[in-house]
C-alpha cells in the first residue's frame, strides 16, 4: 500500500510504502528510506513522526537507513590510494553518519515486490549516490530491501561502486518495546554477545585505540540485564550508552540461506527481540538526547531521554581511518540484519 505522506519544500511528494506478514507489518518512507511504523501484533515499536516535517526539522535519524558511512570517522578525510579526500565534521571533529546531508536525507525509490522464492514482501529501495557526494568517492549504487518473513523484519543492503569507498550501512530505529506509549526503556532486559567494546573518547565518541573487555564494566551485557542497571557508569559524563561492541561470533543462528551472528536479545513482558546480522559490530545507543526537542512524536507523545534503544549494526567506528571497510569497483557490498520479534 502506497499513501502519500507529504511533501517536500520544492513540491516533490514524499510517500509511505506499507507491507504487512502474520504479526507485523512496517512502513517506509522515500524520505531517507525511513522506517516508520514498526508494529508487532498491534503494537508500534519504534518512535517517529506523523508527519514529513517532523523529519525534516529534527535531528536523530529516527528510523532512517544510514549512509555512506554510519558512525564517526575522524580527520575530516578519506584516504584512498595515497589521495585524500575531504569530509564534513558534522559532529564536533567528527564526520557522523555521512555528513550533512546523508543518505537519512536523500530521496529514495521504492517499490513494493514480492520474494520469488518464498512469496514474502518486501519493499525494494535504491538511491544512487553521486561520485563526490559529502566528500566520498565514486559513483554507488544502493539497495535496501526490507522484507518481512517468519516473525522477523529483515534489511538487506547491498551496494556497488565505479570507484574505490568506503561504504557502512545501517538502520536508526529507536525501538521501545513496550510499544510509542511508555516513557522509558531503562526496563528492557538486554544480553549482547561481545567480548569488547571499542573504547571512545568521552567528549567526541571518536575511538581512541583500545578494545578493552567487558568483564566487571557497566558494558558486560553477556548476562543479561536491565538497560539502566549501570547506565550512570559508562564514563560518558552523563547517563547513556553510545558504544561499538564488537560481537564474539559465538553464537550464530540460521535465517533463510544466510548464518548470523545473534548480536542481541532484548525483552520485555510483552515481548522479545532477537537482533541478527551479518556485521561484525553492534552500536548501542539509549536515546540520551531525546527531550531536547519538543517536536512531538507518533500519537503526540513527547520526547524523553532514554525512551528507546537503538540497535545499529555496523563494522567498527572509524574504520576508514585504519583503511578498513573499503569497497572497490567489481565487489559487492552485501550485509543482513534480521529483527526477530517473540
Amino acid at each position: 500500500m502506497k499513501e502519500l505522506f507529504g511533501k517536500m519544500p520544492d513540491g516533490t511528494e514524499i510517500y509511505a510504502h506499507t507491507i504487512a506478514d502474520g504479526d507485523i507489518s512496517i512502513t517506509v518512507l522515500d524520505y531517507g528510506a525511513t522506517l516508520q511504523k514498526f508494529v508487532h501484533k498491534g503494537t508500534d515499536i519504534i518512535f517517529g513522526y506523523d508527519d514529513l516535517e517532523g523529519y525534516l526539522k529534527n535531528g536523530g535519524c529516527q528510523g532512517a537507513t544510514i549512509g555512506r558511512y554510519a558512525n564517526r570517522i575522524s580527520g575530516g578525510k578519506l584516504t584512498i590510494d595515497g589521495v585524500d579526500y575531504p569530509i564534513v565534521k558534522n559532529n564536533g571533529p567528527a564526520h557522523l553518519h555521512g555528513g550533512r546531508v546523508g543518505f537519512d536525507k536523500r530521496i529514495w525509490h521504492i517499490e513494493e515486490e514480492t520474494c520469488a522464492k518464498c512469496g514474502a514482501p518486501k519493499l525494494v529501495c535504491t538511491y544512487t549516490s553521486a561520485d563526490g557526494e559529502e566528500g566520498y568517492p565514486g559513483k554507488l549504487e544502493v539497495k535496501v530491501t526490507f522484507k518481512i518473513k517468519d516473525g522477523a523484519l529483515a534489511i538487506d543492503y547491498k551496494a556497488e561502486t565505479d570507484k574505490p569507498t568506503y561504504v557502512n550501512l545501517t538502520n536508526h530505529s529507536y525501538f521501545n518495546l513496550h510499544g510509542i506509549d511508555s516513557e522509558t526503556a531503562l526496563d528492557h532486559i538486554l544480553k549482547i554477545n561481545a567480548d569488547k567494546i571499542t573504547a571512545v573518547d568521552p567528549k567526541t565518541l571518536l575511538p581512541t585505540g583500545p578494545r578493552p573487555e567487558v568483564t566487571d564494566t557497566a558494558f558486560d551485557f553477556r548476562v543479561p540485564k536491565a538497560i539502566g542497571t549501570d547506565i550512570e557508569n559508562t564514563g560518558l559524563g552523563y547517563p547513556g550508552y553510545d558504544h561499538n561492541f564488537i560481537l564474539n561470533g559465538r553464537e550464530k543462528e540460521t535465517f533463510g540461506c544466510h548464518e548470523l551472528n545473534v548480536a542481541a536479545v532484548c525483552s520485555v513482558p510483552e515481548r522479545k527481540l532477537t537482533v541478527l546480522t551479518s556485521m561484525p559490530c553492534l552500536q548501542i545507543y539509549t536515546a540520551n538526547f531525546l527531550g531536547t526537542s519538543s517536536y512531538p512524536f507518533k500519537g503526540g507523545h513527547k520526547q524523553l531521554r532514554h525512551m528507546a534503544v537503538c540497535f545499529e549494526t555496523q563494522y567498527e567506528p572509524d574504520s576508514p581511518s585504519r583503511g578498513e571497510a573499503r569497497l572497490n569497483p567489481g565487489e559487492l557490498y552485501h550485509e543482513i540484519t534480521v529483527f526477530k520479534l517473540a
